[in-house]
């Protein structure tokens, strides 16, 4: 069965060809959200909140499982799916073999390929250049009908804005090869949807003027004043009001394109600096394998529109050290620098946004004085917010930041202009930066671990005993912070057998005491990670840790909350958005699904659970 689906328009869902009924409202506006947000995890709450806004029935979690159903049947199979290969564009296995919607950690995933999603299929000839090819996949606004949705209406406004630079950039380039008169309808049906964009209507104005007809485009320029004016109370800008002076003065028909204001063309090709600002830390030198994950993020940094992506995944997964690894790798995707920028301090505490603002001014400074403007460097501006995207507008830099806990702390930090990209590592999903893609981070696979671990004692000490090796990060959960302290600690006691060792790691407090015995600062980390939770959320961690093993179910982990299954699963869910816990299967009933705490999350808990008192928090009841 050959599925395609449409959102660069009104929803449409097309089978070898033929229209298909996605169903219900309440079922179509589930597609359009998946659609809109393909091959990246939504949050089950974002979709409660999309189907019944701010009154959500009792039932709307089974209710929402309904939907899902009902849409598995609709989509059919992933095109080319497989059981045992990664999700399109996730980096995940999907979940029900060749099911196109998988559940991953408390959200839906719909996972769909280029070839099958107009949106998608929109992106890939943007970047290949065929820019009339992309525009002809549009049949209208994008997801029309569905904009009262805020989850969508989020998605489509970046849809928009998106076929906005496609489109300009085609305009642009018909004007290079003097057809504007044959693009002058189409431009000023465009412009007249969207009046306030300054670029659009300067390359409207060229148009008109190459087929003669200066009048109008001066009048263009009237209409747009006049609407600045009244809708913003700003006047056009400078760049588009010298354009404006420079039509006002010439004799005769223009048949020639007339030159832009530098301000209003893409930035030429910057020269090269000696001294481009490189912030990043040492690139980890026993950094193994996670080749989906690197693959992935380095797509989405060099894509194109929307260089933004969040890493994800529990305390110890590695996502720092995976944004640093593949930052080093795109050195020359990002000639004017790649910084690096901690957004907490050595104490824990968030640091205030001037200081993180200025560390990255600081770090531009000789690259500015070197530019060919001869400005002042931006880090000397008075205001580190303006300095900051003063020095991204025109370059293409690459950042990282490092440890975000909410999406405030990260908004100030996006370039407004240019075609910088921004890395994000965080625990929490970060849902609310729009336009975000999201990579999710797992634990090693059990060969990668043992690699890991043989990078760092000898492979020849590993190939000796492999089963034990292979015990050995099995009993760190196979998360990278968990496998590197045992391997620091092996390393060390290099008289001691590996098959001696295991016993060791038997778990519980034996297990936090032998790892945290070379880095006292893993229990601080634990602890902050679960000190920074509300209060019901932080009390649940610890109770989870009397359960008898890391990965349970729900009516186990109610049963050690103390409180009914409905409260266990928000409690819970909370746990997934903070990558405290993960989905240790496939999503069946919710009763069945399997939570996993990781392992040294679990034995920091086990340790704590014995002082944790037994009185539950008012609110779980």
């Amino acid at each position: 069965m050959a599925v395609r689906f449409g959102i660069l328009g009104p929803l449409h869902v097309l089978e070898n060809g033929r229209a298909v009924d996605p169903g219900s409202r309440k079922q179509q506006i589930l597609l359009a959200a998946l659609l809109s947000h393909a091959n990246t995890r939504v949050s089950a709450d974002s979709l409660v909140e999309a189907l019944w806004d701010d009154a959500p029935p009792r039932t709307a979690r089974k209710n929402l499982q309904v939907y899902v159903s009902g849409l598995r049947r609709l989509a059919g199979p992933e095109s080319g799916a497989d059981a045992s290969c990664p999700g399109s564009g996730t980096g995940h296995a999907t979940a029900l073999g060749a099911t196109r919607i998988s559940h991953q950690a408390g959200g839906y995933v719909l996972h769909t390929a280029e070839g099958e999603l107009d949106a998608l299929r929109f992106e890939q000839q943007a970047r290949a250049g065929a820019l009339t090819e992309a525009l002809e996949l549009w049949r209208g606004s994008a997801l029309d009908g569905f904009r009262d949705v805020p989850l969508i209406d989020s998605a489509a406004q970046r849809l928009d804005r998106r076929f906005l630079g496609v489109f300009e950039d085609w305009l642009d380039a018909e004007l290079a090869a003097g057809r504007g008169a044959e693009a002058i309808e189409r431009a000023t049906e465009t412009a007249q949807r969207h009046p306030l964009r300054e670029r659009l209507r300067m390359l409207q104005m060229t148009a008109l003027c190459q087929a003669g007809r200066r009048s109008e485009a001066l009048a263009v320029y009237d209409e747009l004043r006049q609407t600045l004016a009244h809708e913003l109370g700003l006047p056009p800008s400078p760049a588009l009001a010298r354009f404006y002076r420079s039509l006002l003065c010439e004799a005769g028909p223009v048949q020639a394109r007339p030159a832009p204001p530098a301000e209003l063309r893409p930035p030429p090709p910057r020269p090269h600096r000696v001294a481009a600002p490189n912030l990043l830390p040492t690139d980890p030198p026993a950094f193994t394998g996670r080749a989906a994950p690197v693959r992935r993020l380095a797509e989405v940094l060099t894509g194109g529109a929307g260089r933004l992506a969040v890493v994800t995944g529990p305390l110890g997964a590695g996502k720092t050290a995976l944004a640093v690894h593949t930052a080093h790798r795109l050195a020359e995707q990002f000639p004017d620098g790649r910084l690096f920028v901690r957004l907490r301090g050595e104490d824990g505490r968030p640091r205030p946004l001037d200081d993180v603002l200025r560390q990255l001014l600081a770090a531009t400074a000789c690259a500015e004085r070197d530019g060919p403007t001869g400005a002042p460097p931006a880090a000397e501006c008075s205001d580190p917010r303006w300095a900051w995207q003063l020095w991204l507008t025109g370059r293409r830099a690459l950042v990282v930041v490092d440890d975000a806990r909410r999406e405030s702390e990260v908004r100030p930090l996006l370039p407004e202009a240019g075609e910088s990209a921004v890395v994000v590592t965080a625990r929490p999903g970060l849902i609310g930066l729009e336009g975000a893609h999201r990579v999710w981070l797992p634990p090693f696979t059990a060969d990668e671990a043992v690699e890991f671990l043989g990078r760092t004692i000898g492979a020849e000490r590993v190939d000796a005993d492999r089963e034990s090796a292979a015990r050995i990060v099995r009993a760190t959960g196979l998360l990278p912070l968990g496998v590197r302290l045992v391997a620091d600690r092996l390393a060390f006691l290099r008289h001691v057998p590996l098959g001696e060792y295991v016993a060791r790691l038997g778990g519980g407090r034996a297990l936090l005491d032998e790892l945290c015995g070379g880095d006292p600062l893993v229990r601080v980390r634990l602890a902050e990670s679960v000190g920074e939770l509300p209060e019901a959320a932080h009390w649940a961690v610890l109770r989870l840790g009397l359960l008898a093993r890391p990965v349970f179910t729900l009516d186990r982990a109610a049963a050690v909350l103390d409180c009914d299954p409905g409260t266990a699963v928000r409690v819970l869910e909370d746990l997934l958005e903070a990558s405290l816990l993960t989905v240790a299967d496939a999503e069946g009933l919710a009763h069945t699904v399997r939570y996993e705490m990781p392992a040294l999350l679990y034995a920091y808990a086990r340790e704590r659970a014995g002082r944790t008192a037994d009185r539950v928090p008012v609110h779980l009841h």
